[in-house]
């Protein structure tokens, strides 16, 4: 980064989140900020913005991440839509459980009047009418969600990095970045592995290296867990529909959906792991099996083409962490998605990068890192 007027902003990781941020921060400042992603991989989003099951669920809990949700539903589906941008499938979703749970969870999400997600409460029948497997399922319950989708998480973040590029900010790939420099309790330089990089401000967005590199920045004890989770693809099945629901067990913590031809499975497993590319657990493609032999049996001896895992990264509170280090000034950070980034990535940008400009809204409250002490 060169010497002069500009601020210099330096965002560690390049995956959604990080991507996210600079995209809105180049948007709000133009030629008056220099925004720099740096990436220790010789490509962006080669971990946890890569291993996922794509689907941008609004309805979840605490409510902050709700929002944070449902304003990321909006933003995939109104550039999703634009020329040269990414796709999105509103197919819907469908979640499964008991009445009273279902509801409650409804009751947390946004209000649909100020712009939140309308949903149904349906029946079984009326929930087989959107995927007939339902049908033979003991199902109590389920809330419909309409605007609920699948987006290409590649599609997402390539969006990101190529709309902050045209902004003016920059990707340093194969960029090992291993602290920071401090002078008087305030971030003054990014340190690298050949050499040390002069900034005003530094983002912590290192998803599952997030608590390792505030570390060894010097910054405030955050003990973040990488949590490991298995996904599975059947290969192509016979009368799978493209355009069907997601279909998530929230009682039981199993979800589907249609993915190229056949179906995409997840037995909501999670074990904790040291960041990295995570070796598979052969084991969890039994507990898939158990699943759905006791919840849709129907579908239990389903062929299993393909296995891969990824990481997701919690706070111990499992709330996201957004904001200003309390000890170090100029440190930010914008980490513990835990599993939410494809949903959230584009309103955590957006809230993050206004934060750093000093234009802070209440939301970024709950996400505080000085909650931890």
């Amino acid at each position: 980064m060169s010497r002069g007027a500009k601020q210099r902003i330096a965002i560690v990781g390049a995956g959604l989140a990080g991507a996210a941020t600079a995209y809105h921060l180049a948007g709000l400042t133009g030629p008056d900020c220099e925004v720099v992603l740096f990436e220790r991989e010789s490509a962006a989003g080669q971990h946890s913005s890569s291993r996922n099951a794509e689907m941008v669920r609004q309805v979840v809990r605490p409510t902050a991440i709700a929002v944070l949700a449902n304003r990321g539903a909006h933003f995939c589906a109104e550039h999703g839509a634009e020329r040269g941008g990414f796709r999105f499938r509103g197919h819907g979703s469908l979640l499964l459980g008991d009445r009273p749970s279902l509801e409650a969870l409804a009751r947390e999400a946004p209000e649909a009047r100020w712009g939140g997600p309308v949903t149904a409460l349906l029946d079984r029948q009326a929930a087989a009418l959107e995927v007939e497997f339902l049908r033979d399922m003991a199902l109590d319950a389920a809330l419909w969600t309409p605007s609920d989708g699948v987006v290409d998480a590649a599609g997402l973040l390539a969006y990101f990095l190529r709309e902050a590029r045209r902004l003016g900010a920059r990707l340093a790939t194969q960029h090992e970045v291993l602290g920071v420099r401090r002078e008087s309790g305030r971030v003054t330089g990014l340190r690298l592995k050949d050499s040390t990089v002069d900034v005003d401000q530094v983002v912590n967005a290192a998803g599952p290296w997030a608590g390792v590199f505030g570390a060894r920045s010097g910054a405030h004890a955050i003990p973040f867990r990488a949590m490991r989770r298995h996904l599975f693809h059947t290969g192509p099945l016979e009368d799978i529909d493209p355009d069907g629901p997601f279909v998530w067990d929230v009682q039981h913590d199993w979800y589907l959906r249609p993915e190229s031809g056949g179906l995409l499975l997840c037995a909501g497993d999670e074990d904790e792991v040291p960041p990295g590319i995570p070796d598979l657990n052969p084991g969890i493609a039994g507990l898939l099996h158990d699943k759905l032999s006791r919840h849709l049996p129907g579908l239990a001896d389903l062929p299993i083409a393909r296995q891969w895992c990824g990481l997701r990264t919690f706070a111990p509170d499992r709330n996201f962490v957004i904001g200003p280090d309390p000890e170090l000034a100029g440190y930010f950070w914008v980490a513990g998605l835990g599993g939410h980034g494809v949903t959230t990535s584009a309103a955590v940008g957006e809230l993050a990068a206004k934060a750093i400009l000093g234009d802070g809204e209440e939301l970024l409250t709950a996400f505080s890192p000085a909650r931890f002490s």
